[in-house]
């Protein structure tokens, strides 16, 4: 028997949720984008709050014109505790639009779905069908087993030494996993 390697050319590769729908693939991508920004933010956030931390202001601090008016040197951390601010409200914006974006794709997930499923399901019937002749090819070698083991049993030969073979797993021939699979495969019109 030969062994069931494929070839490259043989391969076959299902068709993903945003190729087959454009929808999808447009939520994917504002997804990303969403996730990039909320990086950039973040990273933004991050060099602020050491700034502040390094400006090692301790005292009240008065707004920069306030500052020059007296003549002080001006201190930078109201602004940059101004623009952190900012920061965290664009980032709170950022984390619903996230959510919401989760939400659609959730949604967009099953027309997603069907159209990926249609265009695969000939290679799906396809592969279908090949493993119905397989167990047609099964069910009539098993057929043929069965009546040798019967004759044997019928003219009382003790055939011990030839190593009986259960097939078992296989299932009742006439209502086993053979006959349902090929039922199944045939209500689903593969066949």
């Amino acid at each position: 028997m030969a062994p069931l390697k494929k070839k490259p050319a043989d391969e076959y590769r299902v068709t993903s949720l945003a190729e087959a729908s454009p929808e999808y693939a447009a939520l994917l991508q504002k997804q990303s984008d969403l996730y990039a920004l909320q990086s950039k933010l973040n990273n933004e956030r991050r060099d602020l709050q050491k700034q502040i931390d390094e400006s090692g202001s301790t005292g009240p601090s008065v707004p920069a014109r306030v500052a020059e008016l007296l003549g002080d040197a001006t201190d930078s951390t109201p602004m940059l505790r101004r623009q952190a601010a900012d920061i965290r409200a664009k980032l709170a914006d950022v984390e619903t639009a996230i959510e919401i974006v989760r939400r659609r794709l959730s949604d967009a997930k099953g027309p997603a779905s069907q159209a990926a499923c249609q265009i695969v399901k000939p290679e799906y019937g396809r592969r279908v069908a090949a493993i119905v002749k397989a167990l047609e090819a099964l069910a009539q070698v098993r057929a043929d087993y069965d009546d040798l083991r019967n004759q044997l049993e019928s003219e009382d030969i003790a055939w011990g030494s030839l190593v009986p073979m259960s097939l078992g797993f296989l299932g009742e021939p006439s209502d086993g996993h053979i006959p349902r699979f090929l039922k199944e495969a045939k209500e689903a019109g593969y066949v």
